[in-house]
Protein backbone atom coordinates (compact mmCIF):
# COMPACT_ATOMS: atom_id res chain seq x y z
CA UNK A 1 0.00 0.00 0.00
CA UNK A 2 1.17 3.37 -1.04
CA UNK A 3 1.97 6.17 1.27
CA UNK A 4 1.19 9.80 0.68
CA UNK A 5 2.54 12.96 1.98
CA UNK A 6 0.11 17.08 0.70
CA UNK A 7 2.30 20.11 0.95
CA UNK A 8 0.71 23.60 0.44
CA UNK A 9 -0.06 26.67 2.30
CA UNK A 10 -1.82 26.98 5.20
CA UNK A 11 -2.68 28.91 8.67
CA UNK A 12 -1.36 25.94 10.63
CA UNK A 13 0.59 22.58 9.51
CA UNK A 14 0.77 19.01 10.90
CA UNK A 15 3.88 19.18 12.78
CA UNK A 16 3.99 21.83 15.80
CA UNK A 17 5.05 24.91 15.00
CA UNK A 18 4.51 24.84 11.22
CA UNK A 19 2.61 27.38 9.19
CA UNK A 20 2.66 28.84 5.71
CA UNK A 21 3.79 26.70 2.77
CA UNK A 22 3.96 22.92 4.84
CA UNK A 23 2.78 19.44 5.15
CA UNK A 24 -1.01 19.57 5.88
CA UNK A 25 -1.12 15.56 5.51
CA UNK A 26 0.81 12.31 5.17
CA UNK A 27 0.39 8.55 6.09
CA UNK A 28 1.10 7.46 9.95
CA UNK A 29 4.11 6.32 9.97
CA UNK A 30 5.88 8.14 7.25
CA UNK A 31 9.57 8.48 8.35
CA UNK A 32 10.34 11.37 8.92
CA UNK A 33 13.81 11.94 6.38
CA UNK A 34 10.84 10.74 4.31
CA UNK A 35 9.33 13.85 4.89
CA UNK A 36 11.63 15.88 4.80
CA UNK A 37 12.92 14.91 1.02
CA UNK A 38 8.77 14.86 0.10
CA UNK A 39 9.13 18.33 0.82
CA UNK A 40 12.34 19.01 -1.36
CA UNK A 41 9.99 17.83 -4.39
CA UNK A 42 7.23 20.45 -3.99
CA UNK A 43 9.20 23.34 -5.39
CA UNK A 44 6.80 24.57 -7.98
CA UNK A 45 8.11 27.76 -10.47
CA UNK A 46 5.01 29.97 -11.05
CA UNK A 47 4.73 31.66 -14.47
CA UNK A 48 2.09 34.02 -14.30
CA UNK A 49 0.72 35.87 -10.93
CA UNK A 50 -1.73 34.67 -8.92
CA UNK A 51 -4.60 37.06 -10.42
CA UNK A 52 -3.58 36.49 -14.07
CA UNK A 53 -6.06 35.15 -15.93
CA UNK A 54 -3.50 32.98 -17.80
CA UNK A 55 -2.81 31.30 -14.40
CA UNK A 56 -5.49 28.85 -16.21
CA UNK A 57 -2.56 27.14 -18.34
CA UNK A 58 -0.35 27.23 -15.47
CA UNK A 59 1.63 24.21 -16.49
CA UNK A 60 1.32 21.09 -13.76
CA UNK A 61 4.58 19.80 -12.57
CA UNK A 62 3.82 15.78 -12.66
CA UNK A 63 6.72 14.08 -11.76
CA UNK A 64 8.36 10.22 -11.33
CA UNK A 65 11.90 10.02 -9.37
CA UNK A 66 14.02 6.95 -8.08
CA UNK A 67 14.81 7.63 -4.82
CA UNK A 68 16.88 5.57 -2.27
CA UNK A 69 15.66 6.04 1.64
CA UNK A 70 17.52 4.44 4.80
CA UNK A 71 18.67 1.82 2.03
CA UNK A 72 15.15 1.46 -0.15
CA UNK A 73 15.13 2.05 -3.47
CA UNK A 74 11.37 4.05 -3.88
CA UNK A 75 9.31 5.47 -6.80
CA UNK A 76 7.53 8.84 -6.34
CA UNK A 77 5.00 10.07 -8.87
CA UNK A 78 4.20 13.36 -7.70
CA UNK A 79 1.69 16.51 -8.94
CA UNK A 80 2.87 19.61 -7.86
CA UNK A 81 0.58 22.98 -9.56
CA UNK A 82 -0.66 26.24 -8.65
CA UNK A 83 -4.09 26.50 -6.44
CA UNK A 84 -6.36 28.75 -5.31
CA UNK A 85 -5.10 31.13 -3.21
CA UNK A 86 -4.23 31.28 0.15
CA UNK A 87 -5.57 32.48 3.20
CA UNK A 88 -3.90 35.96 3.05
CA UNK A 89 -4.87 35.91 -0.45
CA UNK A 90 -1.31 35.25 -2.15
CA UNK A 91 -0.32 32.70 -5.00
CA UNK A 92 -0.46 29.13 -3.89
CA UNK A 93 0.62 25.71 -5.09
CA UNK A 94 -0.39 22.43 -3.43
CA UNK A 95 2.35 19.15 -4.02
CA UNK A 96 0.49 15.51 -3.80
CA UNK A 97 3.61 12.87 -3.40
CA UNK A 98 2.66 9.16 -3.53
CA UNK A 99 5.30 7.04 -2.61
CA UNK A 100 5.37 3.73 -4.41
CA UNK A 101 7.44 0.10 -3.44
CA UNK A 102 8.50 -2.28 -5.72
CA UNK A 103 5.52 -4.64 -6.00
CA UNK A 104 3.49 -1.10 -6.58
CA UNK A 105 4.86 -0.94 -10.26
CA UNK A 106 1.96 -1.59 -12.27
CA UNK A 107 3.00 -3.07 -15.88
CA UNK A 108 1.26 0.37 -17.82
CA UNK A 109 4.02 2.14 -16.20
CA UNK A 110 4.53 5.85 -13.81
CA UNK A 111 2.26 8.39 -16.61
CA UNK A 112 -0.61 5.77 -17.25
CA UNK A 113 -0.44 5.48 -13.28
CA UNK A 114 -0.47 9.63 -12.71
CA UNK A 115 -3.01 10.05 -15.24
CA UNK A 116 -5.69 7.52 -13.70
CA UNK A 117 -8.47 9.51 -12.56
CA UNK A 118 -8.39 11.19 -9.20
CA UNK A 119 -5.09 9.59 -8.53
CA UNK A 120 -3.96 13.07 -7.76
CA UNK A 121 -5.37 15.77 -5.01
CA UNK A 122 -5.83 18.99 -6.87
CA UNK A 123 -7.30 21.23 -3.45
CA UNK A 124 -6.91 20.61 -0.35
CA UNK A 125 -9.44 21.59 2.86
CA UNK A 126 -9.82 20.96 6.34
CA UNK A 127 -7.61 20.66 9.60
CA UNK A 128 -4.24 19.01 9.34
CA UNK A 129 -4.26 15.79 9.85
CA UNK A 130 -3.01 11.69 9.73
CA UNK A 131 -3.90 9.80 6.40
CA UNK A 132 -4.47 6.44 8.59
CA UNK A 133 -5.42 4.12 5.43
CA UNK A 134 -2.63 4.18 2.68
CA UNK A 135 -3.22 4.67 -0.93
CA UNK A 136 -5.09 1.63 -2.92
CA UNK A 137 -3.19 1.21 -6.33
CA UNK A 138 -4.68 0.00 -9.14
CA UNK A 139 -4.04 -3.26 -10.32
CA UNK A 140 -3.23 -2.28 -13.67
CA UNK A 141 -4.05 0.92 -15.99
CA UNK A 142 -2.82 2.10 -19.47
CA UNK A 143 -3.14 2.34 -22.82
CA UNK A 144 -4.36 -0.51 -25.32
CA UNK A 145 -2.61 0.32 -28.58
CA UNK A 146 1.02 1.75 -28.99
CA UNK A 147 -0.44 4.08 -32.00
CA UNK A 148 0.78 7.47 -30.27
CA UNK A 149 -1.97 9.58 -31.38
CA UNK A 150 -1.63 12.44 -29.23
CA UNK A 151 2.03 13.07 -30.72
CA UNK A 152 0.36 12.67 -34.26
CA UNK A 153 -2.19 15.26 -33.62
CA UNK A 154 0.56 17.69 -32.56
CA UNK A 155 3.25 17.32 -34.34
CA UNK A 156 1.68 15.62 -37.57
CA UNK A 157 3.88 12.40 -36.77
CA UNK A 158 3.49 9.86 -34.43
CA UNK A 159 6.90 8.59 -34.98
CA UNK A 160 8.31 11.41 -32.69
CA UNK A 161 6.96 9.28 -29.48
CA UNK A 162 9.53 6.31 -31.09
CA UNK A 163 12.24 8.92 -31.18
CA UNK A 164 11.82 10.22 -27.76
CA UNK A 165 11.55 6.41 -26.56
CA UNK A 166 14.41 5.20 -28.27
CA UNK A 167 16.96 7.50 -25.60
CA UNK A 168 15.97 4.53 -23.18
CA UNK A 169 17.92 1.54 -25.44
CA UNK A 170 21.28 3.60 -24.54
CA UNK A 171 23.28 1.45 -22.28
CA UNK A 172 23.75 5.07 -20.62
CA UNK A 173 20.44 6.93 -21.21
CA UNK A 174 21.57 10.78 -21.73
CA UNK A 175 18.87 13.33 -20.74
CA UNK A 176 15.94 14.57 -22.79
CA UNK A 177 14.31 17.66 -23.55
CA UNK A 178 10.80 18.58 -24.56
CA UNK A 179 10.42 22.37 -25.24
CA UNK A 180 6.55 23.18 -24.97
CA UNK A 181 4.04 26.36 -24.47
CA UNK A 182 1.82 26.62 -21.36
CA UNK A 183 -1.56 25.34 -22.60
CA UNK A 184 0.22 22.14 -24.22
CA UNK A 185 -0.54 19.01 -21.90
CA UNK A 186 2.46 16.92 -21.86
CA UNK A 187 1.32 14.25 -19.48
CA UNK A 188 -0.44 12.13 -22.29
CA UNK A 189 2.57 12.63 -24.46
CA UNK A 190 5.19 11.05 -21.66
CA UNK A 191 2.56 7.87 -21.38
CA UNK A 192 2.31 7.59 -25.57
CA UNK A 193 6.40 7.11 -25.54
CA UNK A 194 6.49 4.57 -22.18
CA UNK A 195 4.06 2.42 -24.11
CA UNK A 196 6.65 2.06 -26.77
CA UNK A 197 8.94 0.50 -24.05
CA UNK A 198 8.10 -3.00 -21.74
CA UNK A 199 7.01 -2.78 -18.46
CA UNK A 200 10.29 -3.05 -16.81
CA UNK A 201 12.16 -0.32 -19.03
CA UNK A 202 8.94 1.94 -18.06
CA UNK A 203 10.06 2.35 -14.74
CA UNK A 204 13.64 3.40 -15.17
CA UNK A 205 12.30 6.70 -16.95
CA UNK A 206 12.17 9.30 -14.77
CA UNK A 207 10.26 12.82 -16.15
CA UNK A 208 8.94 15.64 -15.08
CA UNK A 209 6.07 17.74 -17.26
CA UNK A 210 7.38 21.06 -16.18
CA UNK A 211 11.11 20.46 -15.38
CA UNK A 212 12.95 23.37 -13.78
CA UNK A 213 15.66 21.87 -11.06
CA UNK A 214 17.21 18.64 -10.17
CA UNK A 215 15.96 17.73 -6.73
CA UNK A 216 18.68 16.52 -4.20
CA UNK A 217 19.04 12.46 -4.55
CA UNK A 218 16.92 12.28 -7.68
CA UNK A 219 17.41 12.07 -11.45
CA UNK A 220 15.50 13.14 -14.18
CA UNK A 221 15.91 11.90 -17.91
CA UNK A 222 12.45 13.52 -19.77
CA UNK A 223 12.22 17.04 -19.13
CA UNK A 224 9.64 19.05 -20.21
CA UNK A 225 10.94 22.67 -20.49
CA UNK A 226 8.96 25.80 -21.59
CA UNK A 227 10.68 27.87 -23.72
CA UNK A 228 14.11 30.12 -22.21
CA UNK A 229 13.93 28.28 -19.69
CA UNK A 230 16.75 28.13 -17.58
CA UNK A 231 16.85 24.31 -17.30
CA UNK A 232 17.54 24.25 -20.95
CA UNK A 233 21.19 25.36 -20.08
CA UNK A 234 21.89 21.64 -19.70
CA UNK A 235 20.61 20.81 -23.37
CA UNK A 236 23.25 23.32 -24.94
CA UNK A 237 26.27 21.52 -22.81
CA UNK A 238 25.16 18.01 -23.00
CA UNK A 239 26.04 16.96 -26.37
CA UNK A 240 24.53 13.82 -25.94
CA UNK A 241 20.97 15.32 -25.37
CA UNK A 242 17.78 14.53 -27.29
CA UNK A 243 15.77 18.12 -27.92
CA UNK A 244 12.64 18.01 -29.48
CA UNK A 245 10.78 21.60 -29.88
CA UNK A 246 6.94 20.97 -29.53
CA UNK A 247 6.78 24.96 -30.44
CA UNK A 248 8.39 24.41 -33.88
CA UNK A 249 7.57 22.18 -36.96
CA UNK A 250 9.11 18.71 -36.16
CA UNK A 251 9.03 17.58 -39.82
CA UNK A 252 9.24 13.82 -39.87
CA UNK A 253 11.10 11.23 -37.64
CA UNK A 254 14.38 9.72 -38.63
CA UNK A 255 13.00 5.86 -39.18
CA UNK A 256 13.79 2.77 -36.40
CA UNK A 257 12.08 0.49 -34.86
CA UNK A 258 9.86 2.11 -32.39
CA UNK A 259 9.21 4.98 -34.78
CA UNK A 260 7.50 2.46 -36.96
CA UNK A 261 5.97 1.05 -33.71
CA UNK A 262 4.54 4.93 -32.73
CA UNK A 263 3.21 5.29 -36.12
CA UNK A 264 1.14 1.75 -37.29
CA UNK A 265 0.33 0.75 -32.74
CA UNK A 266 -0.79 -2.64 -31.95
CA UNK A 267 -0.48 -3.92 -28.78
CA UNK A 268 2.31 -2.15 -26.47
CA UNK A 269 4.63 -4.74 -25.70
CA UNK A 270 5.31 -7.07 -22.32
CA UNK A 271 8.66 -8.39 -22.86
CA UNK A 272 12.13 -6.34 -22.62
CA UNK A 273 13.27 -5.10 -26.26
CA UNK A 274 16.91 -6.09 -27.30
CA UNK A 275 19.12 -2.80 -27.70
CA UNK A 276 19.81 -1.44 -30.79
CA UNK A 277 23.20 -2.77 -32.52
CA UNK A 278 24.53 0.79 -32.78
CA UNK A 279 23.42 3.57 -30.62
CA UNK A 280 23.38 7.18 -31.99
CA UNK A 281 24.37 10.05 -29.51
CA UNK A 282 23.20 13.05 -32.19
CA UNK A 283 20.29 14.97 -31.51
CA UNK A 284 17.64 14.21 -33.63
CA UNK A 285 16.24 17.81 -33.17
CA UNK A 286 17.49 20.83 -31.79
CA UNK A 287 15.92 24.70 -32.13
CA UNK A 288 17.00 26.78 -29.20
CA UNK A 289 17.07 29.84 -30.24
CA UNK A 290 15.97 32.86 -27.94
CA UNK A 291 12.09 34.01 -28.38
CA UNK A 292 10.79 36.56 -26.45
CA UNK A 293 7.23 35.51 -24.29
CA UNK A 294 4.80 37.82 -23.64
CA UNK A 295 5.11 39.80 -19.79
CA UNK A 296 4.50 37.45 -17.03
CA UNK A 297 4.64 37.86 -13.14
CA UNK A 298 7.37 37.31 -11.25
CA UNK A 299 6.99 33.44 -8.79
CA UNK A 300 6.84 35.01 -5.41
CA UNK A 301 9.94 33.82 -3.39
Amino acid sequence: MAQELIYTSAERGLRPGTRGFCTVAYTRGMKPQTIQILEALSAYKSIYAVHDARTAISPPAVSHYRLTVTGTSLNVLSRVAPTQADHTGRSNKMAHHVLLHAHERIPGGPAALASSPQFFMETWEGAPRHLEEEKTIPEDCGLADAHAVQWEALTGDAGWAGVLASTMLAPTPAPAFLIFEPGMDMLPLIDEALALLSPERRWQVTFSTYFNSLPAQATCLWRCCVPDSEALREARRNPRALVIDLTQPLGTAKESPLVARARTGGPPPREEEKPAEKETETRAFVLLRHRGRPGHGRPRP
